[in-house]
């Protein structure tokens, strides 16, 4: 299968081995010239650059290359509309009619505010999308998922669960990755609002359901949540503290949003991943960890 992948950071640094291992003719286009060194079919432009010319010979388009995190979408609000949005659906209209185009939502848009007694939120499916985004990165996402169900075709959301683990150009500051971290160097295990919860999507999960969904013949649904676990920010860092035997520190609650999500639906097309243990997860994470090499990268 021709396949493009459209953006080579974290995400796309994870998924290009693997769609390469299943046996897919992958180019990949990002605008970070740096990043694309060694690859071969490289496209080095910016996706907004890419003419329907360009695309026509692609059956399926994965894009990750969006304005990927809140603190990012809030220094660049209009970056944030234009890139996870505006310009994600004029790209979306230039592929051909028969491709498919899978691309990065997010699951925080079923965030709510956590809850002082401790309270989980409900985990919610597809349909329950809450329309009050509160931050430039919700409100583009949220307004791509709504406007490709009218001015797009074979057009696939991924509502991501906040994305963790290992990767050749590791994000250190996703939740995860950062407990791990902090284990390792500091000693300890750093905890705020313990009383929240996340959806967490692990990188191999995230590779399994891609690799699953581009395989699939039937028209796909136009959002899928896409998730490992629901849990909450204590659990999880019991859990990695617990591995690494150290301390976990507890800084309190302060303001900040809560969500689970119902993942049935993409684990009925797909299949379940593999379960694996966080004590597992954290095993890789420490073996494949090497503090000189990310540095560099």
């Amino acid at each position: 299968m021709k396949i493009l992948l459209v953006g080579h950071g974290y995400v796309g640094s994870y998924l290009l081995p693997a769609l390469v291992q299943a046996g897919h003719d992958v180019s990949v286009c990002d605008q970070n010239v740096d990043r694309l060194a060694g690859i071969p079919n490289a496209m080095r432009c910016r996706y907004q650059e890419l003419t329907i010319t360009d695309l026509a010979d692609f059956s399926v388009i994965l894009w990750f290359a969006g304005h990927s995190s809140v603190p990012m979408s809030l220094s660049d609000p209009d970056g944030a509309l234009a890139n996870n949005c505006l310009d994600l659906l004029h790209f979306a209209r230039r592929k051909q009619f028969n491709s498919r185009l899978i691309y990065a939502s997010t699951a925080s848009v079923y965030s709510v505010m956590m809850s002082e007694n401790g309270i989980a939120p409900p985990a919610l499916d597809e349909s329950e999308t809450r329309l009050d985004p509160v931050n430039p990165y919700d409100c583009s996402k949220v307004s791509m998922d709504a406007l490709a169900r009218c001015f797009a075709n074979g057009i696939t959301g991924l509502r991501l669960g906040t994305v963790c683990g290992m990767s050749p150009l590791l994000r250190p500051e996703l939740i995860f990755n950062a407990m791990n971290i902090a284990a390792m160097r500091d000693g300890c295990v750093q905890v705020r609002n313990r009383r929240s919860y996340r959806n967490i999507l692990f990188l191999e999960d995230l590779a399994h359901y891609v690799l699953r969904i581009i395989e699939l013949r039937h028209d796909l649904p136009p959002i899928l949540n896409t998730g490992s676990l629901n849990a909450s920010i204590g659990q999880l860092a019991d859990s990695i503290a617990a591995f690494h035997g150290v301390p976990v520190i507890d800084h309190g609650n302060a303001l900040t949003y809560s969500f689970q999500m119902n993942c049935q639906k993409i684990q009925s097309l797909c299949g379940a991943p593999r379960p694996i243990s966080i004590a597992e997860r954290c095993e890789r994470f420490r073996e494949a960890y090497h503090p000189e090499l990310q540095a560099a990268s």
